[in-house]
C-alpha cells in the first residue's frame, strides 16, 4: 500500500499538499517552515515513519526538541501511528538528554566520575553573598540569583566570553569573576551542570573523529523540531552529528527565547550554512478563526528580519479581534472576573508578557470563587525583595520592637543608617526596648543622627493610621523607598519596571483591606491561594506567560497588561540596533500570543496603548 494511503485508510491522518511535498523529502538538508498551527509535529513524525516504512533507512531516525514533554508526546503520537514495529529505530530527545549520553558514555570508558548538578540555587546564592560582602547592599534576592542563573546559561549557549558580558547586554557587575567562581566550584566538586552537558558533548564530538563518526553511523537522519529555539552551541553539535543529512522544522516568526540563548539567524541563513539545501512552506493555519490568522499575518509583518510566508487559513470569519481599553488593572480584572462568571465549557488562556500580571488576577479570582490554573508557579512575586521589604516597613510600623524587619529596611529610605547602626539594635540585651529606643540611648552618633532617628520613628508610627493602600504609597514616596530601588537598579541588581509593577500590585490588593494585619493576612493567605492553583491542572482557565502558552491552544485568549513601557519594555540604555532587535522579538511574543486563540481573542488595554496595539489596529485597516 502507497505510504500516503496508509495513514488515511489504516491511521485516518490525511495531510495536505505542502505537507505531503515535505514528508516525501529524502536525503540532504531541507528546512521546513511552519506557521502556527499548521501541523508541524504531524510532519516530523510522518517523515519518519515513511522512511521507515519504504526501507530508506537503514539505520536510526533521531528526532531532536527542546522540552522534554515535546520528545514524550512526539514519541507517543509515532507509536499511536505504528505501534511497535520501528521503535528500535527511533529515537525521539531532548539535545540536552542526548548531549547527557555522550559525556556520560564518554567520561565512563575514560573512567573519569562526575556528579550532576540539577540546581545551582544554593551555589550561586553563596558566590554572589561573597561577592556582594563588601557592598552596602549586600542582601541577596531569588531575583538576583535567577536572573545570574539565566546569564551564566546565556554566555554558555551564545558561547560568548564572559569577559565581554557588557557587549551582550549582561548587566551585572562583575559578572566576569562570578562566573569565574562558580566554574571553579564545579571542577573542584566534579560537577556538571545543565549547559556543561553541551559544552562537553560538543568538545567531545569536534575532537574526537572517532566518536564523531560512531554517532554518524547510528544515526542515518537526524531531524530537529522548533529550529528557532536552537542556540549557537546546540546548533554546533547538531551540525557536527549530521553527514549533510538534515530535516530541520521551526517557525523564524516564533522565535521568542533569545534570553536562554536561542540564535533564530540559523533559520534565516539556512541558504547560506547548507549549499543546495531544500526549503519547504507549511502556511495553513488549521487552528485559529479567520480573522485571527489574517490579524496575526498583518501584524507580524511589521517585523524586518523574517521569510516572507502566505499565512493562511480556510476556517471561516466568524469572531472579530476585540481590543478593549480599560482604566486600570483593576478595571481589567473585574472586566475578565465578569466575563468568565458567565461563561463555561471552554477552554481560556489568559496570557501575558510577566509572570508578576497574574496576581491582580488570581486576588479576583479567588474572591470570586472561580476555578483557574497557574500554568507554572513562578509569579516572582514572592520571593520579591520588594515584597519583603515592604512587608518589613509595616511589621515595623506594627511592632517597633521588630528587630528583623528593622535589619532588613534600615537603609532603604532616606535615613542611610548604618550597619554599625543596624549591630546596635539587633546586639541590644534590652528586649522591653523599641529599635528606636535602643538608637536614642545611644550616646555616640553625630547630633544630626538623632534627628533622623526620631523623623523615622514618627513617620513609622504614621504608617499604622494609613489605609494599606495609602501606606504602600507612604513607603515608596515618602520615605523614599524609591530612590533605594533606583540605586539598586544603577547597581545592575534589579527592574526597576518589575519593582514598580510589584508595588502597584501592593497598592491594589491593598485597597480592598482597612488595615495593615487584615493586608498581611491577604498576602499570605494570596501565596496559598496560587499554589493551589498551581497544582489545579484540570481547570478550564489557564493564567499564563505567553512564553509558557507556546504551542497550546485554547478556545478564548485574553492577552493582558498591554500598556505603553511594558509589552513592549522601555528601550533604557540600548543603542538603536540593540532596540530594534529587542522590539523584533517582542513582536514575536505578540504574535505568539495572539496565535494560542482559536475561535476568541481579545486583547485588554489597562491605560495608554502599547505600540503593538496601535501597529495591530494600524494593520488590520489594510
Amino acid at each position: 500500500m502507497e505510504y500516503f494511503e496508509f495513514l488515511k485508510n489504516i491511521n485516518g491522518v490525511e495531510l495536505n499538499s505542502q505537507q505531503k511535498e515535505a514528508i516525501s523529502f529524502d536525503r540532504g538538508n531541507a528546512l521546513v517552515l511552519s506557521t502556527a498551527g499548521s501541523g508541524k509535529t504531524t510532519v516530523i513524525i510522518a517523515r519518519a515513519g515513511r522512511l521507515l516504512y519504504e526501507n530508506k533507512c537503514r539505520r536510526k531516525i533521531l528526532t531532536i526538541t527542546f522540552s522534554k514533554m515535546a520528545a514524550n508526546d512526539m514519541r507517543d503520537r509515532f507509536q499511536s501511528l505504528f505501534g511497535s514495529l520501528y521503535r528500535s529505530k527511533t529515537e525521539f530527545s531532548t539535545i540536552h538528554a542526548f548531549s547527557y549520553k555522550i559525556v556520560g558514555s564518554f567520561y565512563k570508558r575514560k573512567g573519569i566520575d562526575f556528579g550532576l548538578l540539577t540546581n545551582n540555587y544554593n551555589v550561586l546564592s553563596e558566590i554572589l553573598k561573597s561577592h556582594y560582602s563588601k557592598s552596602y547592599f549586600n542582601y541577596v534576592s531569588d531575583e538576583e540569583i535567577e536572573n545570574l542563573s539565566s546569564a551564566i546559561s546565556y554566555v554558555g549557549n551564545m558561547m560568548i566570553n564572559p569577559a565581554e558580558y557588557r557587549n551582550y547586554g549582561i548587566e551585572i557587575n562583575g559578572f566576569d569573576k562570578i562566573y569565574e567562581a562558580y566554574r571553579a566550584y564545579k571542577a573542584k566538586n566534579r560537577l556538571i551542570d545543565f549547559d556543561d552537558m553541551l559544552l562537553y558533548a560538543y568538545k567531545i564530538i569536534l575532537n574526537s573523529g572517532q566518536y564523531r563518526s560512531y554517532i554518524r553511523n547510528t544515526f542515518q537522519y537526524v531531524q530537529v523540531d522548533e529550529m528557532q529555539d536552537t542556540s549557537k552551541i546546540q546548533h554546533e553539535i547538531i551540525k557536527l552529528i549530521t553527514d549533510d543529512n538534515l530535516f530541520i522544522v521551526g517557525d523564524d516568526d516564533q522565535a521568542i527565547y533569545s534570553f536562554r540563548g536561542s540564535y533564530p539567524d540559523f533559520m534565516l541563513e539556512f541558504d547560506n550554512i547548507y549549499k543546495n539545501g531544500k526549503i519547504f512552506y507549511l502556511d495553513n493555519n488549521y487552528r485559529c478563526d479567520k480573522n485571527i490568522v489574517e490579524g496575526a499575518k498583518n501584524f507580524i509583518e511589521g517585523n524586518k528580519k523574517r521569510y516572507k510566508k502566505a499565512i493562511k487559513t480556510e476556517n471561516p470569519k466568524i469572531n472579530e479581534i476585540n481590543i478593549i481599553r480599560v482604566k486600570s488593572r483593576a478595571e481589567q480584572a473585574k472586566l475578565i472576573t465578569d466575563e468568565l462568571s458567565a461563561s463555561g465549557g471552554k477552554t481560556v488562556g489568559i496570557l501575558f508578557r510577566y509572570n508578576m500580571s497574574a496576581m491582580i488576577l488570581a486576588n479576583n479570582f479567588h474572591e470570586n470563587n472561580i476555578d483557574f490554573y497557574v500554568k507554572e508557579d513562578r509569579t516572582k512575586f514572592f520571593g520579591s525583595p520588594v515584597l519583603y521589604d515592604i512587608l518589613a516597613f509595616l511589621s515595623l510600623a506594627l511592632n517597633p520592637k521588630d528587630r528583623e524587619a528593622f535589619s532588613r529596611i534600615y537603609y532603604k529610605s532616606y535615613t542611610y543608617f548604618t550597619k554599625g547602626m543596624c549591630r546596635i539594635v539587633t546586639e541590644s540585651p534590652r528586649d522591653d526596648l523599641t529599635v528606636f529606643d535602643i538608637l536614642d540611648n545611644y550616646k555616640y552618633f553625630d547630633y544630626y543622627v538623632y534627628d533622623k532617628i526620631s523623623q523615622f520613628k514618627t513617620d513609622i508610627n504614621y504608617i499604622n493610621k494609613l489605609r494599606p493602600k495609602d501606606a504602600v504609597r507612604f513607603i515608596k514616596i515618602e520615605l523614599e523607598y524609591l530612590n533605594y530601588l533606583e540605586r539598586m537598579q544603577d547597581e545592575g541588581r534589579n527592574n526597576m519596571s518589575n519593582s514598580l509593577h510589584i508595588l502597584e500590585i501592593l497598592e491594589e490588593i491593598g485597597s480592598y483591606c482597612s488595615n495593615i494585619k487584615e493586608f498581611i493576612e491577604k498576602i499570605n493567605n494570596l501565596r496559598n491561594v496560587i499554589k493551589n492553583a498551581s497544582e489545579n491542572k484540570g481547570a478550564d482557565i489557564i493564567v499564563t506567560t505567553i512564553h509558557s502558552a507556546k504551542g497550546l491552544e485554547y478556545d478564548c485568549v485574553y492577552m493582558i497588561d498591554n500598556i505603553e513601557g511594558e509589552f513592549p519594555s522601555e528601550k533604557r540604555n540600548m543603542s538603536d540596533e540593540e532596540y530594534e532587535k529587542l522590539i523584533e522579538e517582542e513582536r514575536r511574543i505578540f504574535y505568539v500570543g495572539m496565535t494560542r486563540a482559536k475561535k476568541i481573542l481579545n486583547i485588554i488595554v489597562p491605560g495608554n496603548p502599547s505600540m503593538f496595539v496601535k501597529e495591530l489596529i494600524q494593520a488590520n485597516k489594510k
